[in-house]
């Protein structure tokens, strides 16, 4: 009876609290920011902290990070080392999740770049087009999926 009474006890104390995974993918999707120092914490565990290159290789699996994780809120912060741009978001799992973290920037074209949109645009700049003048501001996304992404 004893042994019965501490095997419930153990399985109350480890079987509520269940484990997800959290399988992080940490991309530079800058081609003009060819290395930048990104840091991915979760609730104030950093998970990772290194200078992210750029590839051009879609997706881009060269980072990825993975964090036993209680079922529940979980506070994530992904931030660029050395700047004031972050990006913090709380992320409820209750099962595996696969979140993919980009950093994206673009500088604005310069006048031979311009010429050559012009040429290939007509002259015409409308929303389809206008970011390639114009470039992109650093920013940092972030998408999750519940499904196991598929890798070909």
């Amino acid at each position: 009876m004893r042994k019965l009474l501490t095997f419930i006890l153990f399985i109350s104390l480890f079987g509520c609290e269940s484990k997800v995974d959290g399988i992080f993918y940490i991309s530079n999707g800058s081609q003009d920011q060819t290395e930048i120092p990104l840091r991915l914490i979760v609730d104030n565990d950093t998970i990772f902290d290194q200078s992210a290159k750029y590839t051009n290789i879609a997706p881009d699996l060269q980072y990825i990070e993975n964090k036993k994780l209680t079922k529940g809120k979980h506070k994530i912060v992904f931030e660029v080392g050395n700047s004031d741009l972050k990006r913090t978001e709380n992320v409820e799992f209750d099962k595996d999740k696969w979140i993919f973290l980009s950093y994206e920037f673009k500088k604005t074209a310069d006048s031979i770049r311009k010429a050559e949109l012009d040429k290939s645009f007509g002259g015409i700049k409308d929303s389809t087009n206008l970011f390639l003048y114009n470039g992109r501001k650093p920013s940092l996304t972030f998408h999750i999926m519940e499904n196991e992404p598929i890798h070909q």
